[in-house]
């Protein structure tokens, strides 16, 4: 409390001397509005500049010594020394400059093989780019495996989910495609976050040729959508035919994925026969029933591209 009074008595103090010294400089120009005399205007500025100094100074002094200010300046500091945030406002290059900075093989390392440095570059061109690409989170796969009387062959409807996020050019366009002519997407729903629904049912699928391979492929543009919503839900169901009494059912991401799950049903005599799980760095739960007729993979971490599942379905007494 002593402290606290001799700090208002000294504010006090000086925020008076500091108005003294300015209305004195002030009366000076008024009295004196020619100035024609250089010493009596140099005066006259000394005594302003003085004034508004200790005036400042003043009222400085005592926002430093309160807890607040304090607080504020530490927290500044502990940003740009320790935690470095200033880093994630800069541009994409100086960034990119500064992890090439940072992140570089040691002395040991480039003699040891020279051209590692190309390999710690391609990281950091990988990792930069995610900023120019869609990405996706939650994403959901709920299918049942069936056998279609109508065509007499094996089939797998999917239900897909998931949250779909803009890159820095927006949002790209949802493409869906097939390697089977039969199979369909008979439902797609894009939902934004105000609530707006766009729903297509029945999508017209294209034929495609490319490199002797043929595939089925429809396009949904989202340049419609406004650039300022920050995420779509996106939601379509789609049905696979495979043949007789077995099909491949296969997953791979093309788009960096926060989080993914895959659940598979299997009605009559359908069963699980063998399967493969495709995932980097990445921890994951595969759970496959007793009796091969369900099957459950999740992973609550990130996904990277290229990842995936492949799974393999058929008939047992056909098999």
């Amino acid at each position: 409390m002593k402290n606290m009074g001799m700090m208002k008595k000294f504010f006090a103090n000086y925020i008076w001397l500091g108005g003294v010294i300015i209305l004195i400089s002030a009366l000076l120009d008024v009295y004196y509005p020619e100035n024609k005399n250089y010493f009596l205007k140099l005066i006259i500025n000394i005594l302003e500049t003085i004034g508004v100094s200790i005036f400042v100074a003043a009222i400085f002094t005592f926002a430093s010594s309160t807890s607040e200010f304090i607080n504020r300046i530490q927290t500044l500091l502990e940003k740009i020394i320790l935690k470095r945030d200033f880093l994630a406002n800069i541009d994409p290059q100086a960034k990119k400059e500064a992890l090439t900075h940072l992140i570089q093989p040691s002395a040991s390392e480039k003699n040891k093989y020279p051209n590692i440095g190309d390999y710690y570059g391609y990281f950091i061109n990988k990792t930069l780019s995610i900023s120019k690409k869609n990405v996706r989170s939650n994403y959901s796969i709920n299918c049942r495996a069936f056998f279609c009387p109508k065509i007499n062959r094996m089939a797998v409807e999917g239900a897909y989910a998931y949250r779909l996020y803009p890159s820095s050019n927006g949002f790209n366009d949802i493409t869906i495609g097939f390697e089977d002519k039969e199979s369909f997407c008979s439902s797609i729903r894009i939902s934004t976050p105000n609530g707006d629904i766009i729903k297509e049912d029945n999508l017209e699928l294209k034929e495609y040729e490319e490199g002797g391979d043929i595939t089925y492929r429809a396009s949904i543009s989202l340049k419609k959508f406004d650039t300022t919503i920050n995420h779509l839900d996106v939601e379509l169901i789609t049905t696979e035919y495979g043949t007789d009494h077995w099909q491949l059912l296969q997953f791979k991401a093309l788009q960096p994925t926060d989080g993914f799950r895959f659940l598979l049903h299997c009605d009559g005599d359908i069963v699980v026969k063998q399967h493969a799980i495709f995932v980097v760095e990445a921890k994951f739960n595969l759970d496959v029933t007793s009796d091969n007729k369900k099957m459950s993979f999740t992973c609550n971490q990130w996904v990277n591209e290229g990842s995936g599942l492949c799974v393999l379905i058929s008939c047992p007494q056909q098999a």
